[in-house]
């Protein structure tokens, strides 16, 4: 059985003057291919209160051997969200958070948490 390594590396700037990086490393067996993409997003004014940036910002999307994840910036962190299943669309879920994207309904970010439950609603940055 082959094993295919896919690392993926992020860098964060924050408020500090240097920037910090993080590397995952997953290893898959099989032959499938491992395809990255990123796409930009703003979304509207209630992404600040549920840890989105407020101008534009990247999600990062990793699929391969049957695996989706989609890597988003909540509160200046990465955090890795995984494939769910979804009645429409692709749906990902990390901690409380649902980041489903819906075709032309555009993508919305949902928080389900003891603070209560919290909404903001994006879309994608075409790029020129």
């Amino acid at each position: 059985m082959k094993k295919k390594v896919l690392r993926y590396t992020t860098v964060f700037a924050g408020l500090a003057a240097s920037a910090m990086a993080a590397e995952l490393t997953l290893q898959l067996a099989g032959n499938d291919p491992i395809v990255q993409h990123t796409r930009t997003y703003r979304c509207d004014s209630h992404a600040a209160a549920i840890g989105l940036p407020s101008g534009n910002f990247e999600v990062q999307y990793v699929n391969g051997a049957g695996n989706s994840l989609a890597v988003l910036p909540i509160n200046g962190k990465s955090l890795i969200f995984s494939n769910v299943i979804s009645g429409s669309g692709a749906r990902y879920a990390a901690r409380q958070y649902i980041w489903w994207e819906a075709g032309i309904r555009g993508v919305t970010l949902y928080s389900d948490s003891l603070a209560g439950k919290n909404q903001t609603a994006c879309q994608e940055v075409k790029q020129k």
